[in-house]
């Protein structure tokens, strides 16, 4: 049997760094089941569904005093976990920690439209956790009931006319992850309809409804980026993408196995089959492109 409990792969006490969504609260739950000793740092206007109280809120501009904080309680490992939203410079306010962050990023990271992608952003913030002496690892190691294997989930099953959609859609989803400008993507009737963009996958569900056509209805395709780091920022699924597939008519939903995280899969699985949409985990190869489904 394999052994999956978070403190197998925990050298000492954890830092938790918590964004917003259900997730930071998920591990703050494990961490307590398994007593395992974890510190809670909440990123204010972000942690958002917190039910236990951090040790301390701080804006995304004072990274000293998370740092301070972590080194006090002893934490040695650090998991980033949750939804975040880039902040403007005027938002950010940076303390010197953050302002000596800056002057290695260059201040185009926080602009609109930035040329600097997420994953790359998150490759910055983690150099700097481990240049503070912090060990920063990923979800994979923590929530490991989170992520599927390979094949449906749920009862509704994809069609054989799916696969021209679906192997659109992978194709598509690594392109854009590739220039690191999303994970996402729509598709319907051998047609890409939208790409995400900074908004998220909410967003490019609602817009992809305007581009809607007749028949059967879109599929959402999310895949984790090429060359990503697998520590910071996979994909979710969660409820209320579900909901949000089901009120705009989609019929389906492709994920990578094992990389992509599923907040609730035993309510995601009931409301999918409710509303006759398929849930497919693909595990993706270097060959993608040629696969078949």
């Amino acid at each position: 049997m394999v052994d999956n409990r978070p403190d197998r792969f925990i050298s000492s006490h954890l830092g938790i760094i918590a964004g917003g969504g259900m997730l930071p609260q998920k591990l703050i739950n494990s961490c307590i089941l398994n007593k395992l000793p974890y510190t809670v740092i909440a990123l204010k206007g972000h942690a958002d569904s917190l039910t236990d109280s951090p040790s301390l809120w701080i804006s995304l501009g004072e990274a000293g005093k998370a740092f301070d904080k972590m080194r006090e309680r002893k934490v040695q490992d650090v998991v980033m976990v949750g939804k975040v939203i880039r902040p403007s410079l005027i938002d950010l306010r940076p303390d010197w920690r953050t302002v000596k962050f800056l002057s290695r990023v260059g201040r185009k990271a926080f602009i609109n439209n930035s040329p600097i992608g997420d994953d790359n952003l998150l490759r910055y913030v983690i150099s700097e956790i481990e240049i503070e002496g912090f060990n920063v690892i990923g979800l994979e190691n923590l929530l490991s009931e989170f992520f599927v294997s390979e094949g449906l989930i749920g009862n509704i099953s994809n069609s054989i006319l799916d696969k021209e959609d679906i192997n659109l859609g992978i194709k598509s989803a690594k392109l854009i992850g590739s220039e690191d400008r999303g994970q996402s993507v729509v598709i319907q009737g051998g047609e890409l309809l939208l790409s995400e963009d900074e908004g998220g996958t909410d967003k490019l569900i609602k817009d992809s409804s305007k581009f809607k056509k007749n028949g059967p209805g879109p599929i959402l395709v999310k895949m984790v980026k090429p060359n990503q780091d697998r520590r910071v920022d996979l994909p979710f699924i969660g409820v209320n993408t579900i909901d949000l597939c089901a009120e705009l008519g989609f019929r389906g939903i492709v994920i990578e196995a094992n990389g992509t995280l599923l907040g609730d899969i035993n309510m995601i699985v009931e409301r999918a089959d409710k509303a006759g949409i398929f849930i497919l985990a693909i595990e993706c190869s270097k060959n993608f492109f040629e696969r078949s489904v």
